[in-house]
């Protein structure tokens, strides 16, 4: 039968083996940038505010994309509304370790792409989305969600180290 002292040394040392394995699968990360998904959504009574004329400018807008603009219902009400990353510019330097998240607000799923450094993953409403990565390359890179382009582009600013 093994001493009180001795099991309460094998208890630690296997909680601090534990605890030594959980910390090891986090990543160490130098910047952590929180990114949401938003809708803005606007609905006008043509009474108070009269329907633009948009659509014939930029036809495109009725299929649908980061922008959208619908005509007047029957109850005399349009609506226009916009999705967007918020913040739309984030920035990082280069060789840190970054973490994006990612929070989806509107919208059931953005699936989105960092193409400058071969990044794709899906942004779901109601969940977090984490996205890490190294800053290896410096320049401008577009986040982009390309079912909502070109109103859901951010761009990630990756600096050189000064």
């Amino acid at each position: 039968m093994k001493s009180p002292s001795t099991l309460l040394a094998s208890a630690l040392f296997s909680a601090t083996i534990a605890a030594s394995a959980s910390i090891a699968e986090e990543p160490i990360l130098d910047r952590t940038i929180v990114i949401a998904s938003n809708e803005l959504k606007v609905l006008r009574p043509v009474d108070k505010t009269p329907y633009p004329d948009t659509l014939e400018k930029y036809p495109d807008l009725m299929a649908g994309g980061g922008y959208r603009l619908e005509p007047p219902n029957e109850d005399g009400e349009w609506y226009a509304r916009v999705y967007q990353w918020s913040p739309g510019v984030v920035y990082a330097y280069q060789g840190e370790r970054v973490r994006l998240e990612f929070f989806g607000i509107n919208g059931d799923l953005h699936p989105t792409e960092i193409p400058g450094y071969g990044l794709k993953f899906d942004v779901a409403r109601g969940e977090i989305t984490r996205v890490d990565f190294t800053a290896d390359k410096a320049g401008l890179f577009d986040i982009v969600t390309p079912g909502r382009a070109p109103s859901m582009t951010a761009q990630l600013v990756v600096l050189p180290r000064p």
